[in-house]
Formats: C-alpha cells, sequence, structure tokens
C-alpha cells in the first residue's frame, strides 16, 4: 500500500536534506506571476455575494482556490454517462457550479436548452461566467446559460417543477455540518430542495466518492489525518440513498468511475509540490501545518528513492476502487 511506502523509516541525514528542499504551503514568487489573476483582483468584482445570508460551513477557501482550480487540471468526470441519461431540450441546474466545468461539455451537446449555474462563492462564480458567455456568445447554440450566488445551505433561489436534470458534483462533504448530532441536516434538506425544483420524473445526478476511493488517492495516503477528516465529512453510498429515497427519489443507477478529478494531470506527481495542483484538490485545506511538513517530506522521498513502486501501487489502487461513484436516481411522480 502507498501508505507503508510513504512509512518506511529514512536516514536522519536525509531527512534533513529533504527538509531543506520543502515547498512552501503558500504559492513561489515564480507561480504569482504566472498567475494572471488574483484575488486581489477579484476584489471589485464581487456583487452579489452579501445576498447569500447563511454562514458557509466550507472548509476551503475557494475564493483564493478559485484561480487556480482550472489550472491544477480539475476534470468534469462522468461526462458520457451524463450525456447518456439527459432527455433532450433539457433545463439543467449545477448546484455548486465551481468554475463551471460541466457547463462546456453539457451546453454543447445538443440535448441542452438551459443552463444554470449555483454556487455560494463568487470567485468560482467569476471564471463559470466566463463559461456562460461563450455559450451565449456562441451563434451555433440555442442555449440559455446562466449563473447565479446562492448557497445549497439555504431553500433553492426557483419555483417548482422548473428543471428537468439537477447535477451536484463532488459538493457532499461541503454540506456536512460537524457541530450538530444529525450533520448531514443540510444534505438532507438539499435533495428535498432538488425534489421541489426538479419536475416529475426529473434527474438527480451527483458524483462522490466512497471512503475507499478517498482513501485510494495517492497523496491522501501521505496525509492520513487530513483524509479521515474528508472521511467523517463524506457519507457513504448507503447512507445517501437513504437520504434521496427519504426525500422521494426513486430508480437509482450507481457507476464506479476511474477517470481522476485532476484529469491527466493528476498522475504528475511532482506537481504536487506545486499550489496550483493543490489548489484542485479541498482536502489540502483539511492539512495541519505539522502533517503537511510531513507529508512533502514522504512523498518526496517516495517519488526520488522509489518511484517505480510508488507509481505501480497508485495505478494497482486505483483500478481496484476506482476514482469517483456517479449516482443517478429519478423524481418519483
Amino acid at each position: 500500500r502507498i501508505q507503508i511506502l510513504f512509512e518506511r523509516r529514512m536516514e536522519n541525514d536525509m531527512s534533513q536534506t529533504v527538509a531543506s528542499q520543502l515547498p512552501s504551503s503558500s504559492a513561489t514568487a515564480q507561480e504569482k506571476s504566472e498567475a494572471p489573476e488574483t484575488t486581489a483582483d477579484l476584489s471589485a468584482l464581487i456583487s452579489d455575494q452579501s445576498r447569500v445570508s447563511v454562514e458557509e460551513l466550507d472548509f476551503e477557501d475557494y475564493l483564493r482556490a478559485s484561480f487556480g482550480y482550472d489550472k491544477a487540471g480539475r476534470t468534469a468526470v462522468c461526462v458520457e454517462q451524463i450525456l447518456d441519461k439527459l432527455p433532450e431540450e433539457a433545463a439543467v441546474l449545477d448546484a455548486g457550479c465551481g468554475t463551471g466545468n460541466y457547463m462546456l461539455p453539457l451546453a454543447t451537446s445538443g440535448k441542452v436548452k438551459s443552463y444554470m449555474g449555483l454556487d455560494i462563492n463568487e470567485g468560482m462564480l467569476y471564471h463559470a461566467r466566463k463559461k456562460a458567455k461563450l455559450i451565449r456568445e456562441n451563434e451555433n447554440l440555442s442555449v440559455t446559460a446562466a449563473t447565479v450566488a446562492g448557497s445549497l445551505l439555504e431553500s433553492l433561489p426557483f419555483g417548482d417543477n422548473v428543471f428537468d436534470v439537477v447535477l451536484l458534483n463532488q459538493v457532499l462533504p461541503h454540506l456536512t455540518d460537524l457541530r450538530v448530532f444529525d450533520k448531514y441536516r443540510y444534505t438532507t434538506a438539499l435533495f428535498l430542495e432538488f425534489k421541489r425544483v426538479l419536475k416529475s420524473g426529473g434527474l438527480l445526478a451527483i458524483n462522490t466518492s466512497t471512503h475507499a476511493q478517498l482513501g485510494a488517492v495517492w497523496y491522501n495516503n501521505a496525509m492520513p489525518e487530513a483524509c479521515q477528516a474528508l472521511k467523517n465529512r463524506t457519507p457513504e453510498i448507503d447512507e445517501i440513498k437513504k437520504m434521496l429515497l427519504d426525500s422521494g427519489f426513486t430508480n437509482f443507477t450507481f457507476n464506479v468511475d476511474d477517470e481522476p478529478l485532476l484529469g491527466k494531470k493528476y498522475w504528475k506527481y511532482e506537481k504536487v509540490f506545486t499550489e496550483t495542483y493543490r489548489n484542485g484538490d479541498a482536502i489540502w485545506s483539511l492539512v495541519s501545518d505539522e502533517e503537511f511538513t510531513k507529508a512533502m517530506m514522504k512523498m518526496k522521498y517516495a517519488l526520488r528513492e522509489e518511484k517505480d513502486t510508488f507509481d505501480s501501487i497508485a495505478h494497482n489502487t486505483v483500478e481496484k476502487t476506482g476514482h469517483t461513484t456517479q449516482i443517478f436516481c429519478t423524481s418519483s411522480e
């Protein structure tokens, strides 16, 4: 297992050498110079964020991460599966749309009539709006594409029976409230909201990761405490299904998918030492300073001294578990 490989004892002089080469958890000067936009540039653009009244439970600073999110290789996974399920002339709600990575492949498919992206973070919406504008300005498309600032912890700002399809991609950990006994209370409430805004028989498509899939991510193994914290926030498939059943959904399909959320860059192991790469995964916001330093040391040693073994284990582990699980279900009549 990768974790065993990471935990092999290193000589003291090797550890000192590696420690001296560790990157800072903040962006390097070179990374900053390569970034055409910054959160400072965004400050003048923030407009509707104040409309969101409920305090975010989120553990990630997505305003900052948004400017490196797409550069990290963040990929829309299971797109073909979603397209196979989409009805013609579909009205789509992308709940927690982020930078809008699903917007272009779905809205340009010929099966979508309207696409609405909703997110609480203005940094993410800044980039999603750019994608929506590209769609609206494409003379070959007749798709209405728009975004709106809103919280998934509140009632959705839409009427009843509006959408044919609702997407929820890798959002579930950000809805969990660890302060209370019923930590999935917001998730349950959101599923009821999805039932309300979906047309009868409408499709709900959820992409998530099981605990086994989270544990199979190669860099997660270098920081077991953060990985466990992420698992604590992520409901397992049986828990998700029960909440959906209780909310009035039926006709379930569960598909394991092996496409990494970071696309081909997932396998560019050395990229993990750059903040741009790490911006593509929220788990890095759960890492303590101490665990971060140890993780960097472990990974640098493993990649330098035993890369072939490391690479083989990383691929074999994912082949057994997959990267994500795609859930489909429909709103009951």
